[in-house]
């Protein structure tokens, strides 16, 4: 006997949590922290994409909204902070909803791919200016197409190969997920029935394909080779703890009702459930955590890439004679997951935001360069990260007669802050 699919009204309760929560963080401006704001000075100021070649496309993609919003004469710097927000936040929002919304057919893919969605969302977004919060939920959807059992349509299709070609030049872990895309759509193609199916799983395999070769030679930019090391050290070293936490509780729940015994099904839906609870009360709040959080949301979505392969290997996505009529109250439990995990997020981000409204308060009556920690109070300096106080003070400024805060020892200095001025047209 076949299961119901899980309710819509249940799918887009999540949906509203992930897209709730981009807009709250929009709306406090945190697509400025870390080196956000940075990032905004220079599209604003050359008027064109900014970031590595090797993630082009999904730095154009982030990007077009300020870009567009530019090109249309807005100036004011804090409108085009939304539109930042934009495309840094909302949109990898609106990414993991589509993705929640197409595996709603089977209760296992359901809730892995939500609760999967909000713990990489809550441990990364603090760190939005990375490609990766993009990448991710782009691979995540990728697969949720390729795994659907029925065959794809025009617009499964579409999507399918859109989401792919923007993959392309996406994030240098294309180097696995893209192999895996690629091998997992050449299979689908081969096996399909209609000549749309066909076609469009063959475009996501060539696109996968070409990720590929983009990251390995993103991956030989001597630029990016301390990028890569931290990578692949925070991977190693399981950090932040808090996002590993979540994973392992998200595994234990998904996992745990596949056990066909009672007592075994409870005890590891107890125990994920404990320990998701317990990933929201040792969340870190803070641009380091996230900045390492991106190593656990790459491995995150590889593995749910194969967990959804398997399942559509062996043909069991809503095939449940006996495991999932059983645990008929785990989307339920998924929307509860998901606003555990997403709740420590919010509460950082508003303490971000406080320390930001610190910050323009002493710029806006501070002449010349000053130091940031000197003049900022010590509980509201979450916004500092170690070099963009310069770049911030651009972003946030009443007036460009307004003075510049700078850091103290920091680790690049993008331009003197003398010449603070001469990096953004006055008009902002």
């Amino acid at each position: 006997m076949k299961t119901r699919p899980v309710s819509r009204y249940v799918a887009l309760a999540v949906c509203a949590l992930l897209a709730g929560s981009a807009i709250v963080m929009t709306l406090q401006s945190l697509a400025l922290a870390a080196d956000g704001s940075y990032y905004l000075v220079r599209i604003l100021g050359d008027q064109a994409v900014f970031g590595p070649d090797a993630r082009l496309f999904t730095n154009a993609v982030r990007q077009a909204p300020v870009l567009a919003s530019a090109q249309l004469g807005l100036s004011d710097t804090q409108l085009l902070t939304l539109a930042h927000g934009t495309g840094q936040l909302l949109l990898p929002a609106v990414v993991w909803s589509m993705a929640v919304l197409l595996a709603r057919a089977d209760r296992l893919v359901f809730s892995a791919v939500s609760m999967t969605a909000a713990v990489c969302a809550a441990s990364t977004w603090y760190f939005s200016v990375s490609e990766s919060v993009l990448a991710v939920p782009l691979t995540v959807l990728v697969a949720v197409l390729l795994w659907r059992p029925d065959a794809w349509g025009p617009h499964h299709a579409a999507l399918g190969a859109t989401a792919s070609v923007v993959l392309v030049a996406g994030y240098e872990t294309a180097v696995a997920t893209g192999l895996l895309l690629a091998g997992w759509a050449g299979w689908r193609a081969a096996a399909a029935r209609t000549r749309m199916d066909r076609s469009g799983s063959v475009l996501v395999s060539a696109a996968a394909s070409a990720s590929v070769l983009v990251g390995v030679v993103g991956l030989q930019d001597p630029s990016e080779a301390p990028s890569g090391q931290a990578f692949l050290y925070v991977l190693v070293s399981l950090m932040p703890g808090s996002m590993y936490v979540g994973l392992a509780g998200i595994t234990l729940v998904v996992g745990g009702s596949l056990f066909s015994s009672g007592t075994p099904r409870r005890v590891a839906i107890t125990a994920g459930a404990l320990l998701i609870v317990t990933a929201a009360l040792v969340y870190e709040g803070t641009v380091t955590a996230a900045y390492e959080a991106r190593a656990g949301a790459t491995l995150a979505s590889i593995v749910l890439l194969l967990v959804l392969w398997w399942n559509w290997r062996n043909k069991r996505s809503i095939d449940t004679e006996t495991r999932w009529g059983e645990e008929p109250l785990l989307p339920l439990f998924s929307v509860v997951a998901v606003g555990v995990l997403l709740t420590p997020a919010l509460l950082a981000s508003a303490d971000w935001a406080r320390s930001l409204d610190a910050f323009r308060a002493v710029l806006t009556r501070t002449d010349g360069v000053a130091l940031a920690d000197e003049v900022l109070p010590a509980e509201r300096q979450d916004v500092l990260y170690d070099w963009t106080s310069s770049s911030l003070s651009l972003i946030v400024r009443s007036r460009p007669t307004d003075g510049v805060l700078i850091d103290r020892n920091p680790s690049l200095v993008p331009f003197p802050p003398e010449r603070a001025r001469e990096q953004l047209s006055d008009d902002f």
